[in-house]
């Protein structure tokens, strides 16, 4: 049995199997006795993980040279072998019974042959779906099928239409823009699992040939692995090869593919999109750097390159007595679990005070730093600084927390409460693979006036004050570390009313480091936002200022305050690039309203002013009165090379 892989351009080669007989197939004239045997085509393919690659996922399945079948009379248990007659692959081909006389009424029928089910009836079958195959023939091993006879031609022959047992995955490898690229490929595997329970997709089994119907017959196995070694082919293009596997999968099942090479492995984990079914096709589209969960491994097992994905959010927890606004314990709890399904690698929150139990306790699959308390004191200073860190227990690890309070703060009771709290940042060394660490810093800064834009304001001054403290303190410490740094958070700053480029990004450059703000890179072309100019505002937080905000037409290209910068060492081992930046308002949306505004000036998605205008939209409320701000990284490690 071969596959005629349509895009591909290829048939595969048929499977080696035990033999019918080694005498000549005998059949009376040129048709009596034989089986005309056809394959039902499997149904329209399914996308299984990630998008497909491709518009046509065509792929046809043919006889080959070689092929046997067994064959059942209606009583079900005598046997018989039939073997292919002719040259050629085709979708429908004639069988003729091998080393004996064909079946006067043959009913039933199973492929592949094999010697082990020649004397059992057609309820008892046995069978195997290798978990290890090697491919250097290009076979499609355990591709089990059952038969039955649809039409008598009148001239001795039978037509059969046969079905498969199982499911077949189509995977296509494309490691553009990794190491593996160009890379002879050696093998793949793929394995999965439900929560803590591993899935057996590959083992031994039994099956019925008349009803089609199947049982492991053993624990079976979680992975089934391809192989080649002597005819491996190049990853300088993509690749596509198939599997078949038992239709056990269930959606949200999670795969865990390891793609490994001569010289590298890349490996990634992905929830099914979809249940499996018999007779079905399942695209894997394994585009390598598109998963974020990769890590690809050189030959001493050094991670050389990843991904990680970490977010910054206000979580707006001052308690309910003077916001009554904010979001309270169902709104902070519903944060929590938001967030813990998102599974964003590591997390920076601010205002973490009230209501800090209902978030911590939805956050049940991260660690998370020291929780510094509430605000109680309204009259003296208090210890807390709102600040919190969460970190995912599988595969992150966060050390040495330091904390480090601001020099000046502004504002008292009736001014934004700055000088009330122990505001400042925090430090952590934040591994996110063996041997890739990242400096994180988080923080929440002073909040903002009225007073104007230069530093003759109180609260512009304690602001930039802070931004140079971090600065100086991170640019410090990445010299010392020749590692990259991340900084993330409330930082109550815009580029329109506060000079960030004067006192971050030009003096972070002049001192040999490489800085760069993911939400400018992706959104703003690279180019700042200028200094003194009209706030540039969000559709879901647009409160109508038509006086001094600019409404941006599309929501990713206006400014918020939550802030994340990332800073490379040029030379160190290891490299961060964001590949990602949004403000996350879909998975954080309590309501919509519908608005309305005239007179409005806005930004559209080119960049263009536009003023005047009158705008209505669906404004968005969440549960915080911040959005996340999502950036996805990739990093890559010299240190293994």
């Amino acid at each position: 049995m071969r596959k005629s892989f349509v895009i591909a351009a290829v048939i595969l080669a048929v499977q080696s199997l035990s033999s019918c007989s080694e005498n000549e197939t005998v059949w009376e004239g040129d048709s009596h006795g034989q089986i005309v045997a056809h394959i039902e085509q499997p149904a329209t393919t399914r996308t299984a993980v990630g998008n497909a690659v491709d518009g046509t996922n065509a792929v046809g399945i043919v006889w080959t040279d070689g092929d046997e079948i067994g064959v059942f009379d209606a009583s079900g248990a005598s046997q018989k072998c039939y073997a292919k007659v002719g040259q050629g692959t085709a979708a429908t081909a004639a069988f003729a019974a091998s080393g004996t006389t064909a079946f006067n009424k043959p009913v039933y029928a199973y492929y592949p042959y094999n010697e082990a089910n020649a004397s059992k009836d057609m309820h008892s079958l046995v069978g195997e779906l290798p978990s290890e195959q090697n491919m250097d023939d290009g076979a499609l091993h355990g591709d089990y099928k059952i038969g039955s006879a649809t039409t008598s031609t009148g001239e001795g022959s039978y037509e059969f239409e046969f079905k498969h047992l199982f499911s077949m995955a189509r995977i296509t490898i494309d490691a553009a823009d990794t190491p593996l690229k160009g890379e002879t490929l050696k093998s793949l595997t793929m394995s999965v699992s439900r929560g803590e329970t591993a899935v057996s997709i590959a083992g031994n089994f039994t099956f019925n040939a008349e009803t089609g119907s199947w049982t492991q017959a053993d624990e079976g196995k979680n992975s089934i692995t391809l192989t080649w070694n002597t005819n491996s082919p190049s990853l300088e293009q993509a690749f596509t090869c198939y599997m078949s596997l038992f239709p056990v999968i269930h959606s949200g099942d999670l795969f865990t593919i390891t793609v490994s090479t001569e010289n590298y492995k890349a490996e990634f984990t992905a929830n099914s999109l979809t249940s499996f079914s018999a007779e079905q096709i399942y695209t894997f589209p394994v585009v390598l750097n598109k998963y974020e969960t990769i890590k690809v491994y050189d030959k001493d097992e050094n991670v050389v390159q990843g991904k990680f994905t970490c977010a910054a959010l206000n979580v707006d927890g001052l308690p309910s007595i003077i916001n009554s606004g904010g979001p309270g314990s169902d709104g902070t709890e519903a944060l929590g679990n938001i967030m813990n399904g998102l599974g964003y690698d590591f997390i920076a929150v601010s205002e973490d005070f009230t209501y800090h139990d209902e978030l911590a306790g939805a956050m049940s699959n991260y660690n998370m730093g020291t929780y510094r308390g509430s605000v109680s004191n309204a009259f003296g200073k208090n210890d807390t600084d709102g600040l919190g860190f969460f970190w995912k227990k599988d595969g992150i690890t966060a050390a040495g927390e330091t904390m480090v309070a601001f020099d000046e703060a502004y504002g008292g009771l009736t001014g934004g409460a700055n000088e009330l709290i122990d505001k400042g940042f925090r430090h952590y060394v934040v591994t996110v693979a063996e041997g890739v660490t990242v400096d994180v810093y988080i923080t929440h800064m002073n909040t903002f006036g009225d007073g104007g834009n230069t530093e003759d304001d109180p609260w512009v001054h304690a602001q930039l004050s802070q931004l140079r403290q971090l600065r100086d303190y991170v640019v410090a410490r990445a010299k010392e570390n020749n590692r990259p740094a991340i900084i993330m958070g409330d930082t109550n700053m815009r580029y329109t009313r506060h000079q960030i480029v004067d006192n971050l990004i030009t003096p972070v450059t002049s001192e040999g480091l490489q800085i760069v703000d993911p939400w400018v890179e992706f959104h703003r072309n690279g180019v700042y936002p200028t200094w003194n100019t009209k706030s540039l505002m969000i559709r879901s937080k647009y409160a109508g200022d038509v006086d001094n905000d600019i409404l941006c037409a599309d929501d990713q290209r206006g400014e918020v305050v939550d802030k994340m910068w990332y800073i490379n060492v040029p030379g160190a081992a290891i490299q961060l690039k964001a590949t990602s930046c949004m403000n996350d308002v879909e998975h954080f949306a309590k309501s919509t309203e519908q608005v309305s505004f005239s007179g409005v000036t806005i930004e559209d998605i080119n960049g263009n002013i536009l003023s005047g205008q009158d705008v209505s939209y669906t404004k968005v409320n969440g549960y915080a009165d911040h959005f996340p701000v999502v950036v996805s990284f990739e990093y890559t490690n010299a240190s293994g090379n």
